[in-house]
């Protein structure tokens, strides 16, 4: 269905939001005009971005300047709230539909716009979710664009009664991150001996003995848990993603050996039957040719193109992590949620694709959001079970309300006794139970 647009000015920001969310989430096909009279004499759906009404029951957005500005200045915008839905960038121009810019509000939390200005990195050097706008206003688990969204659409519907959308219906998206296949098998004499020492040093006699018995193949591996994940998938029609890490030894890389033929072909069959993604490394996240190489290895043993990533303890840096991902031809990243906290990062479930600020330019790569990783739930948050079930139900319960995507992230390691880990796949279940409800 097309769509005209009125705007006195064009650039690089209203076209890719425009597209964004008229073409890519309504299903409009947008046609532009800056003349006045084209406008006021088109019969069909039309909108006015601009300061004043052309026509009478004008749909008026008006606008603010964040659209028609180059380069990364100081945002401090100011918080309106429309229907309960904190928004920015109100306007005082006289308007029954919108009293604030709705385009320029979806922007700034589309392009992460706040993360391109100074803030006080964590430990690992990630913009963390206490700095962000949404957490300082008691918003984080609210996806505020995808509300924006859906009173958009009202709006539109009422003054076009004969507008029609691209379909949308809740969906949900589970993803899984190897970060190590196997806890203690597959890692080379050296690293074997290390762990046989540093459980008799640190006094881990429990995990001492997991690692005698497995070695001893008493026992299969406590990581080992991808009979029982596939069985989920066949028993809940799940369509999971993978993403295997397959770099060099590190600090924060503690993969299995990428040459063992044991890792190789787990990967192998996965990818047989599910979507597959790189991890890359901690070391990748200012390192092109890690990513490049890491990429590879996924590519030579699935024999498959790779095109997913997500970025092994969440490392982005904007824009650079992500100027490197599509220089080695990922087209897709499932990076884009916080460590720290649950929610909605990018303020949205929808995928959309990345604006980089820095160049001014719209790019090719789509962004995935996740909402929950159970990390966040157990370590950072301190969550018992119980209480996560609870805080997944909510996040779960607000998608639904707006046809939205569930993305979750867990790994393998969870799903096995270890460290605490043994009460978390009542958990995890129980996200799947009320997800299908």
């Amino acid at each position: 269905m097309k769509l005209l647009l009125y705007t006195e000015a064009y650039s690089p920001r209203v076209q890719y939001i425009c597209q964004q969310v008229f073409d890519c989430w309504l299903g409009l096909s947008i046609d532009w005009t800056n003349n006045v009279k084209t406008y006021q004499y088109f019969k069909g759906i039309k909108i006015n971005y601009g300061t004043t009404p052309l026509i009478n029951n004008d749909f008026l957005i008006p606008k603010t300047t964040l659209l028609f500005e180059k380069g990364i200045k100081k945002q401090t915008p100011s918080t309106v709230v429309y229907n309960k839905i904190p928004a920015f960038f109100p306007s005082q121009v006289p308007n029954d539909v919108f009293s604030f810019d709705i385009l320029a509000t979806i922007f700034f939390h589309l392009s992460r716009y706040e993360e391109y200005l100074p803030f006080t990195p964590d430990n690992h050097g990630r913009f963390p979710a206490s700095e962000s706008w949404a957490y300082r206003n008691n918003c984080l688990q609210k996806p505020i664009v995808d509300l924006l969204i859906k009173e958009l659409k009202t709006q539109l519907k009422i003054h076009f009664p004969e507008i029609t959308f691209k379909p949308q219906a809740f969906q949900f998206l589970p993803t899984y991150d190897i970060d190590m296949a196997w806890a203690y098998q597959y890692k080379g004499w050296k690293r074997n001996l290390g762990g046989f020492l540093s459980d008799i040093l640190k006094g881990q006699f429990n995990s001492l003995k997991n690692r005698v018995k497995t070695n001893l193949a008493i026992q299969n591996d406590p990581f080992q848990t991808f009979e029982w994940l596939e069985g989920l998938s066949q028993k809940f029609r799940l369509k999971p993603i993978y993403f295997f890490l397959l770099s060099d030894y590190g600090k924060y890389d503690k993969n299995n050996r990428v040459d063992a033929s044991a890792f190789q072909e787990l990967i192998k069959s996965i990818a047989n039957i599910h979507k597959t993604g790189i991890h890359p490394s901690y070391q990748s996240a200012n390192k092109q040719v890690n990513i490049n190489k890491e990429k590879q290895r996924l590519a030579t043993i699935t024999q498959q193109k790779v095109h997913r990533s997500r970025q092994h303890y969440l490392k982005i840096h904007l824009p650079t992590t992500y100027q490197q991902l599509i220089a080695a031809g990922i087209t897709e990243d499932y990076s884009m949620g916080y460590a720290m906290d649950i929610g909605f990062r990018a303020g949205t479930s929808l995928p959309f694709y990345w604006y980089d600020l820095s160049k001014e330019t719209t790019t090719a790569l789509k962004i995935h959001s996740f909402q929950v990783m159970e990390v966040t739930l157990k370590e950072y948050l301190l969550l018992s079970p119980k209480t996560a079930k609870t805080q997944i139900e909510a996040l779960i319960n607000t998608l639904k309300s707006v046809d939205g995507t569930f993305c979750s992230l867990w790994h393998n390691s969870s799903f096995s006794e270890l460290d605490g880990w043994n009460e978390w796949e009542e958990v995890y279940v129980d996200l799947l139970e009320k997800v299908h409800w």
